[in-house]
């Protein structure tokens, strides 16, 4: 299993609970038109939307937490707010968190 460590949380940018992490090694991704990518960094969304189950979401990240792409990574699921199930569900456990 990888490694996540957090970088940043309680991102301004986002609704719910965001937060930055550095992956080891890189995520795959299928960009679904070319060929594979590899992501160091995901931003792990968590949140609740009127009217929906709640929903935690990984996405690919530069190291400022700038999203690359909407498409959600492998990992992500819907029916509850776990960041550390979603980066499990990918093959990963946080280990250390950097930031407050």
């Amino acid at each position: 299993m990888g490694t996540a460590t957090l970088i940043r949380k309680n991102l301004p940018e986002f609704k719910g609970d965001a937060r930055l992490y550095k992956l080891d090694p890189p995520m795959l991704g299928d960009d679904r038109y070319t060929i594979e990518e590899e992501y160091e960094y995901v931003i792990v969304s968590a949140v609740l939307n009127l009217g929906f189950p709640p929903e935690t979401y990984i996405f690919p990240a530069d190291s400022d937490g700038g999203i690359l792409d909407w498409g959600e990574l492998d990992g992500s699921f819907k029916g509850a707010l776990d960041h550390e199930r979603a980066l499990n569900g990918a093959g990963y456990q946080i280990v250390v968190e950097v930031a407050s």
